[in-house]
């Protein structure tokens, strides 16, 4: 054996040697420090089904309570529990509103559809706009901010509707489902406001983009005027 290949073999030697005395006088706390690693990994996958199973409930009663609204307001309107029934659905609904993330912001969007109905815009338009910021990126969120464009034309605020579809225009581009009515309404707006100019570029930007649709056709006519 090369003198080499001695002093590789004394130093393995010397290694398991040192690893083999530091396990002995060590054994206990690596045990606890494998029950306290487990214990943790137990804790993480009981509160992960928790959550998960309470989310899931949550979803679960969302769904019911959507049910129960839509059957409500779909109802005969002369039943003489017509709108008793309406008002116990909203209550569910409201209690569903801390909810965090799509529970509680759905919640929140059929309260403010109620709301709407009931011709209370201001109320509305609060949790309109709210929800339009917390789903904000989302289909909710930008159908959340075309329905606060509608509150704002029956508040009247004209101002109000330009900056609020010019937001949704920027933020979604022309993505969301409301774009083409966004780019309607905006025309509009301005044709209102006597500003001809920005009413035409809009209704031609609107039927350049959206041609096949309802509003592009729309936006075509309003064109002739021009």
């Amino acid at each position: 054996m090369s003198k080499k290949t001695e002093i590789e073999e004394a130093q393995s030697i010397e290694i398991e040697s040192k690893l083999s005395s530091f396990l002995a006088r060590n054994t206990k706390a690596l045990v606890g420090l494998v029950v306290a690693v487990v214990a943790v990994i137990i804790i993480l996958i009981v509160v992960n089904t928790v959550n998960n199973k309470t989310a899931n409930e949550k979803f679960t009663e969302l769904s019911n309570v959507q049910t129960e609204y839509s059957t409500a307001i779909t109802a005969d309107s002369t039943a003489d529990d017509y709108q008793a029934n309406i008002d116990a659905a909203v209550e569910k609904l409201v209690a569903l509103e801390d909810v965090s993330g799509y529970v509680g912001d759905k919640a929140t969007y059929l309260v403010a559809t109620n709301s709407f109905n009931n011709k209370d815009y201001a109320a509305a338009l609060e949790d309109f706009l709210r929800i339009s910021e917390e789903a904000k990126g989302t289909y909710l969120g930008s159908l959340s901010l075309s329905n606060a464009i509608a509150c704002e034309e029956e508040l009247g605020d004209d101002a109000k509707v330009i900056e609020l579809c010019q937001s949704l225009l920027d933020t979604y581009g022309n993505d969301a489902a409301e774009s083409p009515r966004t780019m309607f309404t905006l025309a509009r707006t301005y044709e209102s406001q006597g500003e001809a100019k920005l009413a035409q570029s809009q209704f031609q930007q609107l039927a350049d983009q959206f041609p096949s649709s309802e509003y592009g056709k729309l936006a075509l006519n309003s064109l002739l005027k021009y």
